[in-house]
């Protein structure tokens, strides 16, 4: 089942440009139990399968869900097509566990949360010029200062997005399996970091930057400076933090009908027993428009085995696990339906996540050309990044991307031939979408670029007119 798309745009009140996207067609997901609200309310169903309180499962269930640290290529059970050279590598994933978002704490928070066994360094040295001292950020809070807990009702040496010392050690294994596979296993990488060939690069978040310096120092144990490529926040694509107003109104369409508000409807009576426990406003609308906030704090909490939180007065009065997995499912039930259900959320995704689109292709395009110098290029970006990314390619079954999801590229040559194949793995395996391409898995390269092309236009001119007119 598919529909095609024609968005008509107005430029100005006296004039309408129309911008056509009918080559953007929407493949609905096959496998529709994540959408199914009766299947999502049912108790019994758990947490769709998974893990949400460790970064290390069983090698034997290794490639399950782990929200805290999703599974990614390594050697264990990577496997190499026959008679292909591999030619090119990108690799797109979320940063890993941390600290919940300063914005998704509780009023009166239970826990004292310590940071004080990393250090964030954050300091500007000029590559010609004065001496610096090298600093780091050693946070605290003042007892003196009156207005100390308005903002964070508990104390803490973290900053609110961050890095846990976890999600650190997540990180560098996070390389060290990459460098199993494109180093070790397949030779790939060069031994020595060339930054002729190899790009790191981060968003203006903090937090992929910290993920980043692990990451790339567990690939490369001698590499002790890095420069890390970023665009500014007014552009970037990975974050994505560029502007497009026709496609945020399109999402906000679809998240404003009556089949969105009905789960919230079926769930007021949960809602009230998490605002009763963790103090949050009843009527405060980023909490209760969506399970997002709710979400990020109780699977900061349970990936960092911390208790959930208890009622303020009443230490055994607690949210309990029950709850907190249908707060789960109920997030993987939102992030499906934005990225994937919704009848216009490929065109949200291909609008909102186009300008990186636009660049992988570019990239390839290069590499096949024999243009592209970089073999390798590794983002990293949030959950925001991968989920659009995953929905622009039509992923068959979407779930809330977990800390450290992995997408990653590869472009492979026939061996005696020009003939070129991509092969896209989600989680250390091929991707399985509901597009004609199917699983990505050897595809044509020429397929894969026509369907990317089908999304952003040739030259990523499509995402240019409809975000700008």
């Amino acid at each position: 089942m598919f529909s095609a798309i024609l968005i008509a745009l107005s430029t100005s009140a006296a004039a309408a440009v129309a911008v056509s996207t009918e080559s953007i067609t929407h493949y609905s997901p096959a496998n529709v139990s994540i959408g199914n609200l009766r299947d999502v309310l049912d108790p019994s169903t758990r947490t769709n399968g998974g893990f949400y309180n460790t970064s290390t499962v069983p090698n034997d269930q290794y490639g399950a869900y782990d929200y805290c640290n999703m599974p990614h290529v390594r050697a264990q059970e990577y496997q190499a097509p026959e008679g292909y050279s591999l030619q090119y590598v990108e690799v797109l994933h979320r940063h890993h566990k941390r600290t919940p978002y300063a914005s998704n704490t509780f009023p009166y928070e239970d826990l004292a949360l310590y940071c004080d066994d990393t250090e964030v360094f954050y300091y500007a040295e000029p590559k010609n010029g004065v001496d610096v001292t090298r600093i780091w950020w050693k946070d605290y809070q003042e007892p003196a200062n009156p207005m100390a807990f308005v903002n964070s009702g508990f104390n803490s040496t973290c900053q609110f997005p961050q890095i846990s010392y976890a999600g650190l050690a997540d990180s560098a294994q996070h390389g060290k399996d990459l460098w199993s596979v494109y180093g070790d296993k397949l030779k790939f990488l060069p031994k020595q970091y060339d930054p002729t060939t190899m790009r790191f690069r981060a968003t203006s978040g903090i937090i992929t930057s910290q993920v980043t310096g692990v990451l790339a120092r567990a690939m490369y144990p001698d590499l002790l400076e890095l420069s890390v490529y970023q665009q500014t926040s007014a552009n970037d694509a990975v974050a994505p933090g560029y502007s497009c107003p026709p496609a945020d109104d399109v999402r906000a369409a679809y998240q404003s009908t009556p089949e969105w508000q009905h789960h919230l409807n079926l769930t007021t009576d949960l809602f009230a027993r998490l605002d009763a426990l963790s103090g949050v406003d009843p009527t405060d609308d980023g909490w209760h428009s969506w399970y997002d906030h709710y979400f990020d704090n109780l699977s900061s909490r349970l990936c960092h085995q911390q208790p959930l939180p208890c009622n303020v007065s009443n230490s055994t009065d607690c949210i309990s696990m029950t709850d907190a997995e249908q707060v789960f499912r109920l997030g993987d039930y939102e992030y499906n339906y934005i990225f994937r259900q919704a009848t216009n959320s490929t065109l949200y995704s291909a609008m909102h996540y186009g300008a990186f689109i636009a660049e992988l292709m570019a990239r390839m395009k290069g590499k096949v050309a024999g243009t592209e110098s970089a073999i390798y290029v590794h983002n990293v970006g949030h959950d925001g990044s991968v989920a659009p990314l995953l929905g622009a390619l039509q992923i068959n079954y979407l779930r809330w991307p977990g800390m450290g999801s992995e997408v990653t590229f590869e472009l492979w040559r026939k061996d005696f031939s020009h003939d070129y194949f991509v092969r896209v793995l989600y989680g250390g395996q091929p991707l399985e979408t509901t597009t004609p391409m199917g699983k990505l898995d050897m595809v044509p390269y020429s397929d894969f670029i026509a369907y990317l092309d089908s999304l952003v236009g040739e030259n990523g001119e499509l995402v240019y007119q409809y975000c700008t007119q």
